[in-house]
């Protein structure tokens, strides 16, 4: 796509726009066109027969959008990506050479991440692709090598369009790609969602229906007022205090913002990812082990306290899951050791607090304390929203399927991408 920059080859607000609608209106199309060999209306029937192809179809259609598009050429959409992203940012954890790379060769040292994150985005869509095709394999009439390698390239080649769709959006477009993405998949089975929930709703108590939306309306506030919340660090510089003391201007010139939610709508997308695959595994072992004597004896006994104890699992791993990657991106986004450094550099210290371990110490106190209220907030919203077809007479509603953790990463992305757009507009203004 041609676009008439501007001098400083920046794109316009409008270009932005126009990128970003042309790039997503792709995406939807290419949802729609299917995999070699596959029939969607054969397809879909025999999926609540075959227990390993609908684990890895949950797969599909949790980043892809819709039923239809977990057969698409399209299918793996992000979700490689987001893998590779996960790892490569484990690995810088504990790798001293990424993590050098990352924080001393400045750009340089950004692209050769980004390099890593692709070849390794590449190799997560071959494997995922050839299990994904492999899953299909009871399904497709004359199953061989070649009908495996057609259906293998064809995810390939679209998770890699997926991957240059988002690199373009975060470049040229609004937002961060990858988050946008996500967020359109969401919009776009919201339809059918509504659709489903309506008709549900239609047979419960008119009191209920306005609970349940209430509850939603509060959680979507909350989930604004935690992406907007911020705590001011008050700076002081050596040139302040070499100025003529003031009580309007010494203390109050400079802060520190750090936003409670900081790493943003990643630690949701990261576990999202995670736990799919955690529960289309235990789906399938679990499938298995009912064909063992033993646990299906045990099973036919307490099929209640099975269901029990594995819903307390799931939602404790989700729990440590959720902090896990809250802590961790926040880490990497703000690492106390280097903000310390940096105001060592700068000639600039905390108020109050001395320069040096002390400055360290606390701002990672800070950091520690923002980043549980943001987890505590999201592992709470989740289970009781999760918790509502069992506290309350509503078990014949699919409410996961319509909010929880798509509502909060909904959310979070539209405040970003809104504030992403105030900003572009505030810089054309003053361009």
């Amino acid at each position: 796509m041609n676009l008439q920059l501007r001098n400083n080859n920046t794109p316009s607000f409008r270009q932005r726009c126009l990128l970003t609608i042309s790039l997503l209106t792709i995406v939807r199309v290419g949802s729609f066109i299917p995999l070699p060999y596959i029939d969607i209306k054969t397809f879909s029937p025999l999926l609540e027969t075959n227990n390993s192809t609908t684990a890895v179809a949950t797969i599909l259609n949790s980043f892809s959008g819709g039923q239809n598009s977990s057969f698409s050429i399209l299918s793996l959409g992000i979700l490689p990506n987001i893998n590779a992203s996960i790892i490569i940012q484990l690995l810088t954890t504990i790798n001293p050479a990424l993590l050098k790379l990352q924080k001393e060769e400045g750009e340089y040292g950004r692209r050769k991440i980004t390099d890593y994150t692709r070849y390794l985005t590449f190799l997560c869509a071959i494997i995922e692709s050839v299990v994904t095709a492999y899953s299909f394999r009871s399904l497709i009439f004359n199953w061989n090598f070649l009908v495996l390698a057609q259906i293998s390239l064809s995810l390939i080649a679209g998770s890699m369009i997926i991957l240059w769709f988002s690199e373009l959006i975060t470049k040229d477009g609004i937002g961060n790609g990858t988050s946008i993405l996500i967020c359109f998949n969401i919009v776009s089975n919201f339809p059918d969602q509504i659709k489903a929930m309506a008709l549900a709703l239609t047979n419960q108590n008119i009191l209920l229906s306005f609970l349940i939306g209430g509850i939603f309306l509060l959680t979507t506030i909350g989930c604004v007022y935690i992406n907007e919340a911020m705590v001011n660090i008050p700076l002081i510089s050596a040139s302040q205090l070499l100025r003529k003391p003031s009580k309007l201007t010494l203390w109050n010139i400079s802060n520190l913002p750090l936003r409670v939610n900081q790493s943003g709508v990643m630690p949701l997308v990261f576990t999202s990812s995670v736990m799919v695959v955690v529960s289309s595994v235990s789906k399938l072992l679990y499938a298995q082990l009912v064909t063992v004597e033993l646990f299906s004896s045990l099973n036919s006994l307490s099929t209640n306290l099975t269901l029990g104890v594995g819903k307390i699992f799931y939602w404790s791993l989700y729990g440590i899951l959720v902090y896990f990657f809250t802590s961790f991106y926040s880490k990497i986004l703000l690492d106390p050791k280097d903000i310390s450094e940096q105001f060592r550099k700068n000639s600039v210290t905390i108020k109050e607090i001395n320069p040096g371990m002390p400055t360290r110490n606390y701002l990672s106190k800070t950091i520690k304390r923002l980043t549980l209220i943001n987890a505590a907030f999201l592992i709470v919203v989740l289970i009781l929203l999760n918790g509502l077809e069992y506290l309350l007479p509503i078990n014949n509603l699919n409410l996961r399927g319509f909010g929880l953790t798509s509502q909060l990463i909904l959310v979070n992305v539209l405040v970003d991408t809104f504030r992403k757009v105030q900003s572009l507009l505030n810089a054309e203004e003053t361009f």
